[in-house]
């Protein structure tokens, strides 16, 4: 919703900004209790985002048109869920991307300084990374070369110009690129977490394997609280929301699949199957 409003629907945006913390508290305005006000705005969020999604899909279902908005956060993010050994999750891998953009437009001068912190404001108040450690020029460079290959040799970046209107940068040079990235990798520094999202990265439940079975999600979080209890913590065996995301050193703690080799419960299904079978 944030990557649809910003580009294209500015009235979209002042209700998410407006409403973004009661939102997510609500479950969207549908949980007990909920004001009306939150109710109403959050209907009225996913009625104009829909619409706007269809006036602009509809008339390229075959994707033969490559300038798209709603492409807005996609230059970039392929390479920020593929990077580090535990994938991020699709939204925050986009969230990045759209923040990193977003500073390249204010440093053209297309989004001002207010509107350029309200939008990396907005996405760090709804929990969403702005930046991770392992986005260096190496993999801007990567991530630039990939996506012209797929963009027809033009980069096509889709970006506010100003809120809630887009447009798209061809004419950027490797060196921009970089310097743009040097400057938002300060400015992240201010906000909290540093730029870091909540619950960013995969674990088990993405892949729904819990689901339905309570003892196997059971096991999985005793054996992550055990894992991070040997290896010195959350930051050294990396556990995030319960669940093992990195490590091996406390696989003779987990049974029948639990943990599968270094890439732990989140590349691939078959470290889970057993586990969430047993």
């Amino acid at each position: 919703m944030i990557k649809i409003s910003s580009c294209a629907h500015k009235g979209t945006f002042d209700l998410l900004d407006k409403y973004c913390e009661q939102l997510i508290d609500t479950a969207f305005g549908r949980a007990d209790g909920a004001p009306e006000e939150v109710r109403k705005a959050a209907d009225t969020i996913n009625r104009d985002g829909i619409h706007e999604m269809l006036k602009l899909e509809t008339p390229n279902l075959h994707e033969i048109g490559l300038d798209r908005v709603i492409a807005f956060g996609h230059t970039w993010s392929p390479m920020h869920e593929l990077v580090p050994e535990t994938p991020l999750r699709h939204g925050h891998a986009i969230s990045i991307d759209m923040a990193y953009s977003t500073t390249l437009a204010h440093t053209r001068g297309m989004v001002s300084g207010k509107e350029y912190h309200r939008l990396l404001k907005l996405f760090s108040r709804a929990g969403l990374s702005i930046d991770h450690p392992q986005y260096d020029e190496d993999i801007l460079d990567k991530g630039t070369k990939a996506i012209l290959r797929t963009r027809d040799g033009k980069l096509r970046l889709a970006v506010p110009n100003p809120l809630g209107n887009c447009v798209f940068i061809n004419d950027v040079s490797h060196d921009e690129l970089v310097k743009a990235l040097r400057q938002h990798k300060e400015v992240v520094k201010s906000y909290p977490r540093e730029g870091a999202g909540i619950e960013a990265f995969v674990d088990a439940s993405d892949t729904g394997y819990t689901e339905g079975n309570e003892e196997a999600a059971q096991e999985l979080a005793q054996a992550a609280k055990e894992a991070g209890s040997l290896n010195g913590g959350s930051n050294s065996s990396h556990v995030n929301g319960g669940i093992i995301m990195n490590g091996h050193a406390n696989e003779e703690k987990v049974k029948n699949g639990l943990v599968n080799g270094t890439k732990g419960l989140t590349n691939g299904t078959s470290g889970l199957t057993n586990g969430a079978k047993a």
